[in-house]
């Protein structure tokens, strides 16, 4: 992929990932559609794929078996996105401390004293 495209692609990922963070209502439904969502905030699917939905709702890119390696490579892009919304979807600290999130039975064996 061409450092134009990539530099346009991550810009767009970039503002998403920025109100994800800052929007708890926009954080839920990028985890609930975010091929929808993405695609709502100016980001174009890789021209020739379309999105799959799998097993547990899982949305995935297929690569076609006649793709460019261009064409590889934007869709590899979307798929690092697609997991790293996976991860964010997951995300539910059971206990914080300070800046550090841990579940409730690393918070209980941890031996540093804070709580």
């Amino acid at each position: 992929m061409d450092n134009a495209k990539k530099e346009e692609l991550d810009k767009k990922w970039k503002t998403i990932a920025a109100k994800a963070v800052t929007d708890d209502a926009f954080k839920k439904n990028l985890v609930a559609d975010p091929v929808g969502v993405m695609v709502e905030n100016g980001l174009v699917l890789p021209e020739g794929t379309e999105m799959k939905v799998g097993t547990g709702k899982l949305q995935t890119i297929p690569i076609p078996s006649d793709a460019s390696e261009e064409l590889k490579e934007e869709v590899s892009w979307w798929m690092w996105r697609l997991d790293c919304i996976r991860e964010f979807g997951k995300e539910d600290p059971k206990r914080t401390t300070g800046h550090l999130s841990m579940s409730a039975q690393e918070a209980d064996d941890d031996s540093s004293g804070m709580t």
